[in-house]
């Protein structure tokens, strides 16, 4: 690749790209991440760092395909040597730049209040897995998920995230080695949650250290906790619920540092008669303004994250494994870049369920990938028609309606036949399974 056939002339940068990303802040980001002084290359790296990001709309593609995505009809597109030199050069400064300063809540509470309950920003934690290349370098940094038949075929990345449920925005991650838990990668992001927010958790995330966090952000806590914890009963409320005392495990005087928190028992009824019973614990004290029943279908909303993880891996589905970096840093690089797509994706969603005026959730993600992949590259000759190309991106983008979900109509069941638990079946998804809710009284 020489000068005199790719210059930097020849990038036209895309304009719906721009819009997202504008090329002032991918050159910001270098500016400020980068230590060195580079000189004006052929690929500059403001071009390397979009191609990151812009690589989620086009996951199972090489990079050299994105760059002539991003680029009008380039003379010459790099090698895949020359980008993973300019990957290098690059490093994951302006990547983790980029994250502070673009990710931030979508919803708003006068346009969006699907994503709100009761004036509190519904946010939810959770963590997750993905596969990096096997190679020596990332299992000594990863590691691997092993039980008494062996290892993982791959090393694995154990990443922490918050988002926003309303909108299916990822805000804040944390990513780490498969041997570090969840609970250790989530106390680093208790301090991005912002002032105002609810959030939602499973019963893996409780900790004194929660709750001391919650007590001094300014934001509150729903989550599920385990049926080990005591909590023993302060005072009884009227729907059932009641108060109790959140202890820390170490240090002294304990109770004078108790923190006050509402316990919620209820239970449900499987499809073969079983009753199961949870509980919750909230920060939400007053039983009149946040019913048990009201915090009891809040609560089960957390599970939106669950689809959040299904929506970037399907997008990786076509990669053999689905971070492809050969080198720790840059396979955090690579996910970084990879969950910023997914952040600008969902930012189209939401202008597009704005002028629909529906829940961004109804709008289908990998219909608007498909939208956001074949229109994105048909760039406008004049300038002027910019603008109604792209609101015609945004009313194609809203009529990916998503079909009507379904509630689980298959027993939840193991599939490793080493298991006790029966093997799933064709007639167990015909066999639908009732929810009732009971709010249980409070134990004397």
């Amino acid at each position: 690749m020489t000068h005199s056939t790719f210059d930097i002339s020849d990038f036209q940068y895309l304009q719906a790209f721009r819009q997202l990303l504008p090329r002032r802040l991918l050159q910001q980001a270098v500016r400020s991440a980068c230590h060195v002084r580079t000189r004006l290359r052929c690929l500059p790296a403001y071009l390397v760092l979009s191609t990151l990001v812009a690589w989620f709309f086009y996951a199972p593609a090489k990079l050299p395909f994105i760059v002539g995505w991003l680029c009008r009809q380039p003379k010459r597109l790099p090698s895949d040597s020359a980008l993973y030199q300019a990957r290098a050069r690059l490093g994951w400064g302006p990547l983790r730049w980029l994250c502070r300063r673009v990710l931030r809540p979508l919803a708003d509470p006068a346009r969006d209040p699907s994503a709100f309950y009761d004036g509190w920003r519904l946010l939810a934690v959770d963590g997750t897995t993905f596969t990096v290349a096997d190679t020596p370098a990332n299992e000594r940094t990863f590691g691997r998920a092993s039980n008494q038949h062996g290892g993982s075929g791959y090393p694995l990345m154990r990443l922490v995230a918050l988002c926003e449920v309303g909108t299916h925005a990822l805000l804040r991650w944390i990513t780490r080695s498969f041997r570090v838990g969840e609970q250790t990668l989530a106390a680093r992001l208790w301090p991005q949650v912002p002032p105002g927010a609810l959030l939602l958790a499973d019963c893996n995330f409780h900790s004194y250290a929660l709750w001391l966090a919650a007590a001094g952000g300014g934001w509150d806590v729903l989550l599920r906790v385990q049926a080990g914890p005591k909590f023993a009963v302060d005072q009884r409320l009227r729907d059932g619920s009641y108060l109790s005392w959140v202890y820390p495990r170490r240090g002294k005087n304990k109770k004078a540092r108790r923190l006050r928190v509402r316990v919620i028992t209820y239970s449900w009824t499987d499809e073969h008669g079983t009753s199961h019973t949870a509980r919750l614990l909230t920060s939400l004290l007053d039983a009149a303004q946040h019913p048990a029943r009201v915090l009891v279908d809040v609560y089960h909303r957390r599970w939106e994250q669950e689809g959040v993880f299904r929506e970037i891996k399907a997008a990786l589905a076509g990669r053999v494994t689905q971070v492809r970096a050969q080198e720790p840093l840059r396979a955090l690089q690579e996910l970084d870049g990879l969950l910023l797509g997914h952040w600008l994706v969902r930012a189209v969603i939401l202008e597009a369920a704005r002028q629909k005026k529906v829940p961004p959730v109804t709008i289908s993600f990998t219909g608007t990938l498909r939208v956001l992949r074949y229109r994105l590259g048909a760039l406008p000759e004049t300038p002027g028609r910019w603008r109604r190309w792209w609101q015609g991106i945004l009313e194609a983008v809203g009529r990916e309606k998503v079909q009507r979900r379904r509630r689980r109509r298959c027993p939840r069941k193991k599939k490793v036949t080493r298991m006790a638990w029966p093997a799933k079946r064709r007639e167990d998804k015909e066999k639908p399974i009732p929810m009732f809710v009971i709010v249980q009284e409070a134990p004397a």
